[in-house]
């Protein structure tokens, strides 16, 4: 009875409307259920995503909307696969601090898998890019107060704070530990590595002024 409990609630869930509020829930059926070719599709979806947003603030006035899709859709994919090759990495031994159990091949499956809510937002950056790429393309600075650009940064402020939220829920249903644990595994990271950062900074500016002394 439990195994046909377990399944039936498997056959319910749809990782891309499931993943935000159901969040332990899907990463543990993409773990256990989704093949290779399923993460692929999600590298591939996030990495356009993440390539788009990239795009918004980096780019030359020069390059049409059409070859900035084609850009992002060659090397998003591809940096958002070595981002997450590295990332999965990275947490699953952070998460050895925690007693966390996820191998690699599970991180890296939880990690794409918590960017899906970066997917629901394809729709409205190619609509923006080219509907109006004078605003999507331009330095935020100079079309702040359109309100293209304000309900836009709206919503992607909205999506990103949800996103990091599920991140941490799915790194620890992952390491098969609390949400609050997964935060930490997701957060030291970042602190050791802006520490590493400050410090390089820090060495960089001593030697500098030591030259003219």
């Amino acid at each position: 009875m439990v195994r046909e409990d377990r399944i039936r609630k498997e056959q319910d869930i749809n990782p891309f409307t499931d993943i935000w509020l159901r969040t332990r829930e899907t990463v543990r059926f993409v773990i256990e259920r989704k093949s290779a070719q399923y993460i692929i599709l999600l590298i591939v979806l996030t990495g356009f995503a993440s390539g788009l947003i990239g795009l918004m603030n980096n780019r030359s006035a020069e390059m049409g909307p059409w070859a900035a899709f084609f850009q992002v859709l060659i090397g998003g994919p591809i940096g958002s696969a070595f981002g997450y090759f590295i990332g999965a990495a990275i947490l699953t031994l952070v998460g050895r601090l925690f007693k966390g159990k996820a191998t690699y091949q599970e991180m890296f499956k939880a990690l794409p898998t918590a960017q899906i809510p970066q997917i629901w937002l394809l729709p409205l950056l190619i609509i923006w890019a080219l509907a109006s790429p004078e605003t999507f393309f331009a330095d935020r600075m100079d079309v702040e107060g359109n309100p293209i650009t304000v309900i836009m940064s709206i919503v992607m402020a909205a999506v990103s704070i949800w996103t990091f939220v599920i991140v941490c829920k799915a790194v620890g249903e992952a390491h098969q530990v609390s949400s609050w644990k997964g935060f930490f595994i997701v957060v030291i990271p970042g602190v050791i590595i802006g520490i590493i950062v400050v410090l390089i900074i820090f060495v960089l500016f001593a030697s500098f002024f030591n030259m003219f002394n």
